[in-house]
């Protein structure tokens, strides 16, 4: 079995990358980086000189992660490769990160072959809390993260790739719903764990109490990103069905501007992103 591994970069650090291709690099036949227009891109380009199987693909602007991934995959296809690891930027696996997943390679219908990830901000009852809810070893799961996944090539060509339309939010989600309309399962192994970050969660406290919010992790983004979270989220969950009804995805959207409350400032500009998320979502097609 041929595998890669492609990583998506929009202005990395350059610290972290490296560290993520120290990691990767000795585990795959190539990486590909494909680079979304990075302000550091001659820093990039200037770090994989230190590594005899990583090249990168420069895109003109930041196109998002599906159409990155997209170049990433159809160059591998090309190459007739069989699997294709995909990582975040900063994304740090094991050294036997691979071949432990690759032992699982003939799992019955398997799309995707993916560890499991410890968030690098859970302290060590949070990480004993998620092994806890981990089981069994071999879990068949509805969707996970992008980051991390063994990706067989075939099933990426024959649900269509990645959607481009979505650019950044639920792409991982929805494509892993395409797999399994197609006859393909998402395998994780929930005992080959990796470093990830999710994101930067929001600091709770009285509104968010008022706000029957305390149970619930919420993370910060900029209105950018709120926009799309919003928006593809509606459009996903009604592109697959097994979500639940339109009346009710739409509810639980509008639930969700509480979250925007406790975010920090500008909280008028995130506001305005999510609603118009919302209206994104319920008119445009699927």
């Amino acid at each position: 079995m041929k595998i890669g591994s492609t990583i998506v970069t929009f202005n990395p650090n350059i610290i972290r990358l490296r560290q993520a291709l120290d990691a990767v690099s000795t585990q795959v036949s190539m990486v590909r980086i494909v680079d979304n227009g990075s302000l550091n891109v001659n820093d990039i380009q200037n770090l994989i000189k230190d590594y005899a199987n990583v090249d990168i693909k420069k895109l003109s602007r930041n196109f998002g992660i599906a159409k990155a991934q997209n170049v990433g995959f159809q160059s591998f296809k090309i190459l007739s490769y069989d699997w294709v690891l995909t990582l975040d930027q900063d994304t740090i696996i094991p050294l036997d990160y691979v071949a432990k997943l690759n032992r699982m390679l003939h799992l019955t219908n398997a799309g995707i072959i993916t560890g499991a990830y410890i968030d690098v901000k859970w302290n060590e009852a949070e990480v004993q809390e998620a092994r806890a809810n981990r089981f069994p070893k071999v879990q068949r799961v509805t969707e996970e993260i992008s980051s991390g996944n063994l990706v067989l090539v075939q099933a990426w060509q024959e649900v269509g790739g990645f959607d481009e339309r979505l650019f950044i939010d639920y792409v991982d989600f929805d494509f892993d719903y395409k797999l399994a309309e197609h006859g393909y399962s998402v395998y994780r192994i929930n005992d080959v764990e990796f470093s990830h970050e999710i994101g930067a969660p929001v600091t709770k406290g009285l509104l968010s109490k008022l706000l029957l919010l305390n149970e619930h992790e919420v993370f910060d983004h900029s209105a950018f990103r709120i926009f799309y979270i919003f928006r593809n989220r509606l459009i996903v969950r009604r592109r697959h069905p097994q979500s639940g009804s339109p009346i009710r995805m739409l509810i639980r959207e509008i639930l969700n501007l509480r979250e925007i409350l406790i975010m920090r400032k500008p909280r008028f500009a995130k506001l305005r992103a999510a609603l118009r998320g919302i209206l994104r979502g319920v008119l445009e097609s699927k």
